[in-house]
């Protein structure tokens, strides 16, 4: 049986997929119609377009035997960017195994809930940037405010007032009847409770409760 995935129906007239269908522009055997990716054996393999193999993942090690990254291929052959370029039963599966994973792994759920917050709040948009080489479009006219080019009595009111608020929280962990604020930490992740549950316990903001998390998990 061969299907489209996320394209147009391939017809019962197309070739078989280990034979090629077309050529490119500079000559290359097509074995798969541009702008499709086709799934053989009841979704249990999609079709390489540069080679005709089966396969239940065009993995970057496969694309790379023909010069190409996932992005360049899907742009060569007419894909969305973010067209997966797995088979579906394969994608299936993951989906399957993402869920259980969800379900019994509290870890996991906290983790995806700290990401989550991490992006809302802006904290991710931060780590990029910060990441970004000197000189960097993005870098340019924020070095004096961030955290690596602050001035030291800038930095030092940093320190203090962060002294501050996790004096304050672990005072509120205390009045809940916890020892410590790790102590509140591991029983609320224990319990699977959300950000905005950490939020409210302990008065603080979102990235906050996301950095708490985070330093927990990775004890």
């Amino acid at each position: 049986m061969t299907v489209a995935v996320r394209g147009p129906v391939v017809t019962s007239q197309a070739r078989e997929p280990h034979l090629p269908c077309g050529r490119l522009a500079d000559g290359s055997w097509l074995f798969a119609p541009l702008g499709v990716l086709v799934a053989v054996g009841d979704g249990a393999a999609v079709v390489c377009h540069g080679c005709g193999q089966a396969l239940a993942a065009l993995s970057a090690a496969h694309l790379g035997g023909h010069g190409l990254t996932p992005t360049t291929y899907r742009e060569r052959f007419g894909l969305n960017r973010k067209a997966s370029l797995l088979s579906p039963a394969l994608a299936q599966r993951r989906r399957e195994e993402g869920a259980a994973r969800w379900v019994g792994n509290d870890r996991v759920r906290v983790g995806l809930a700290v990401g989550q917050e991490m992006a809302r709040s802006g904290a991710l948009y931060e780590l990029g940037a910060g990441a970004q080489p000197q000189g960097a479009r993005r870098v340019q006219g924020r070095l004096a405010a961030s955290r690596s080019g602050a001035s030291p009595a800038l930095a030092a009111d940093r320190e203090r007032r962060s002294a501050a608020a996790r004096e304050r929280w672990c005072e509120r962990a205390r009045g809940l009847g916890f020892d410590s604020l790790e102590a509140y930490l591991a029983h609320r992740v224990g319990q699977g409770v959300s950000l905005s549950r950490l939020r409210r316990d302990l008065g603080c903001g979102g990235a906050a409760a996301s950095r708490l998390l985070a330093e927990w998990l990775a004890r």
